[in-house]
């Protein structure tokens, strides 16, 4: 009896182990040799039932441990896969060549720099509702309107900042909107890239703001109408509160405005968009204020400083210290902002035509005028595959107070800011997938020369290597 019950338990033991890796069966290997051994009456009835029960609950947990086995990972790694889904990375490294050049004038010397911009962001969605995103960038922290960094410093290491983290709610089933095929409200709070809508020729409108600008605060936009067919094909409103400076002793100063944008398909294959903007700068004499301590801000507009000097502007201010810090802007700013843009379909998919105009009048701004600005331009083709081409070229006119130097378009003659104008023109060709060579070349003047400065033309050249991921 020995022996058949160490036997036994080898049996088992193998039987264990062989069993462990398959599927579980109806009826164990070991109850059937126990059988075989019942009949050969070769164990008793009672060691029978014992090492029965024994091998049954054997079975059973090794059939609950195999079906775990089977489940679990597979929910495990579905759950992992669903998670990783909510994902969504995209960025775009940029290599670019600068070239300024000028025949007279303090600045004359030609410049050229090598220059680099990386971008990296990521945005997941909680729910159908709830979307959260972020995005890296490289370029000085200290200024709004670039994210490049000129290659320099003795292979120094270059900063990599936060340009965007914000959340975006679109309730719609959760407030009874579910009968709406689109989005009706959209609802964003961080800091966050620009809703609003810029006319754009291959090239967008960075009239008033540059593309770089990332603003921070609060936007809605509650699109009314979104459809497919018929004359009007979308209708919304964007609203917005973004916040520039808070002060910890006074009022904050803000951006408050709002958008209509209406979008007509007015010919089978031409589609007319229109907008109207007014934005607000609350409190802006603390904007002006932060030019004091912040040396990357571009100054251009028209200050009073703190001993009560106007400083005309048009040409970059410096302030100095004491009272010849900035106090205020001259004027205010509360800019109306009518936009257009054409898009016409070619028959081509190759070669999309488009038009755009922006404008924008400040009727804040000091007496005399230098208070409105347009920017016009053409577009032709589109660089969505290997071998296509985009030809584009905008004319620009800026006048010293129309806009808030600090968030216009940065690469406008040689530093940025308003009192400048004149043409720019663009080529891109995708070469190949997801790498496209650009080159931009830029003829500006000032509108009204500042003191000591030459009015002859400065040439800003552009040859970038874009590289979108």
């Amino acid at each position: 009896m020995r022996k058949i019950g160490i036997s036994l338990c080898g049996w088992l033991m193998v039987m264990g182990l062989w069993g462990s890796p398959v599927l579980a069966q109806k009826r164990s290997v070991a109850e059937e040799i126990l059988d075989i051994l019942r009949a050969e009456h070769q164990i008793s009835e009672d060691k029978y039932y014992e090492l029965l029960n024994k091998a049954k609950a054997e079975n059973e947990a090794r059939e609950a441990g195999l079906e775990a086995f089977r489940r679990d990972p597979v929910k495990d790694v579905k759950r992992s896969i669903d998670w990783l889904d909510r994902f969504t990375f995209s960025g775009d490294m940029r290599v670019r060549s600068e070239g300024f050049f000028q025949s007279r004038g303090p600045d004359a010397t030609s410049r050229i720099r090598e220059r680099i911009r990386l971008r990296f962001g990521a945005t997941m969605k909680i729910t159908d509702e709830v979307l959260g995103g972020i995005r890296l960038a490289s370029g000085d922290p200290n200024d709004p309107i670039t994210t490049n960094q000129t290659l320099t410093d003795l292979f120094t290491r270059k900063p990599i900042s936060i340009d965007q983290a914000y959340i975006t709610l679109t309730p719609k089933q959760s407030i009874g909107l579910g009968e709406y095929p689109w989005n009706p409200i959209s609802i964003t709070g961080g800091k966050f890239a620009n809703p609003v809508f810029r006319p754009r020729a291959v090239m967008n409108s960075e009239m008033i703001w540059d593309d770089d600008l990332t603003p921070e605060g609060f936007s809605e936009t509650f699109t009314l109408w979104d459809s497919a067919e018929g004359l009007m094909r979308r209708f919304q409103i964007n609203t917005l509160q973004w916040t520039a400076r808070e002060n910890t002793k006074a009022a904050d100063a803000w951006v408050l405005g709002g958008q209509v944008v209406g979008a007509f398909q007015i010919l089978p294959r031409a589609r007319l968009t229109l907008a109207a903007a007014d934005y607000y700068f609350a409190k802006s004499d603390f904007m002006a204020q932060a030019r004091n301590t912040n040396t990357a801000l571009v100054l251009t507009n028209s200050v009073v400083l703190k001993d009560g000097t106007v400083v005309k502007g048009g040409f970059p201010i410096t302030p100095g210290t004491g009272n010849k810090q900035i106090q205020s802007f001259l004027g205010g700013f509360n800019l109306i902002n009518p936009s257009i843009q054409l898009d016409y379909d070619t028959g081509d998919p190759r070669w999309p035509f488009a038009l755009m105009a922006d404008g924008v009048y400040n009727s804040d701004a000091p007496r005399g005028g230098k208070d409105w600005a347009i920017w016009t331009g053409v577009s032709l083709g589109a660089t969505r595959n290997p071998g296509d081409w985009a030809f584009s070229a905008l004319w620009g006119h800026v006048e010293t107070d129309s806009v808030m130097s600090f968030f216009s378009y940065s690469d406008f003659g040689r530093r940025g800011g308003t009192n400048v104008e004149g043409p720019f023109v663009k080529i891109d060709y995708m070469l190949f997938p997801r790498l496209v060579l650009t080159a931009r070349h830029h003829f500006v003047s000032f509108i009204d020369r500042p003191k000591g400065q030459s009015n002859s033309m400065v040439n800003r050249l552009q040859l970038d290597a874009v590289l979108s991921f």
